[in-house]
């Protein structure tokens, strides 16, 4: 049984035996307010945070005392920002993850094969990264995740097990979809917040002292500056002895059919 289900079934005896308790006593009705809060924001928390586990399994770092990471990337191909970081992780002799969306893939055909050619796995991101990709039912989600599929395997000739959420959100329905498909879903333990963050100096103060064994870290192959500091990172966590794995050697896992 799920985790999110146990609550359930915790949060609706709690209920029942308040209310039963209120057949005697009075209960105050903020009682039941204050129960009934707690119980959506436990969802809340549990939806917003990757790592919490709530609906489903999430791999979002390796168990592992070596100094190894891995790099990830959301969001691409991009067709400007993607060859210059491939450049990058070329000289650097690093294989990354790239998490991409489903149409950018079928407009950026090309790019793919370049990933898969050069040693980096290709992940799902969904189709078209909907701002409302969070309410979307488990049937819509199940389309999206399969054209998306589809996208990447037009591109490279792979039919891909690994899946990272839009936004990092997760929720029942993506459970269900995610479970058709027997993803195996990444998140992360480090992010590096590229798409907020703009100045390179506190970019990489950031990523630089969170960063620890066993981490995946995300950035995205959408934003020019992050390339400046990846590199700069790359050349701190070298010399900090740090070393850079692919994600699924990393996790242990298959990340294609």
């Amino acid at each position: 049984m799920l985790r999110y289900q146990k609550i359930f079934i915790i949060f609706v005896v709690i209920l029942i035996s308040i209310a039963i308790a209120d057949f005697f006593m009075h209960i105050p009705f903020h009682i039941y307010a204050g129960i009934i809060l707690a119980f959506i924001g436990l969802l809340a928390w549990g939806s917003a945070n990757i790592r919490s586990g709530l609906f489903f399994k999430t791999m979002c770092s390796a168990n592992m005392d070596k100094r190894s990471v891995a790099l990830t990337f959301d969001d691409g191909p991009d067709n400007e920002i993607t060859p210059s970081l491939l450049d990058l992780l070329r000289k650097e002799d690093i294989r990354a993850a790239f998490f991409c969306i489903g149409e950018k893939a079928e407009k950026n055909p090309d790019l793919l094969r370049q990933m898969d050619k050069e040693g980096h796995v290709i992940g799902g991101h969904s189709y078209t990264h909907h701002s409302f990709f969070d309410f979307f039912s488990s049937k819509r989600m199940l389309r999206e995740m399969e054209k998306s599929e589809e996208s990447v395997y037009k591109g490279i000739n792979r039919k891909i097990k690994l899946f990272r959420p839009p936004f990092g959100v997760t929720n029942p329905a993506l459970a269900r979809a995610t479970g058709k498909k027997k993803y195996n879903v990444i998140g992360w333990s480090l992010r590096s917040k590229d798409t907020v963050i703009k100045d390179e100096d506190k970019l990489f103060e950031r990523v630089a002292k969170r960063v620890k064994p066993g981490d995946i870290i995300l950035f995205h192959d959408t934003q020019r500056h992050t390339i400046n500091v990846l590199e700069k990172f790359i050349k701190f966590a070298k010399e900090d002895g740090y070393s850079f794995e692919r994600l699924d050697k990393h996790l242990g896992i298959e990340a294609y059919e």
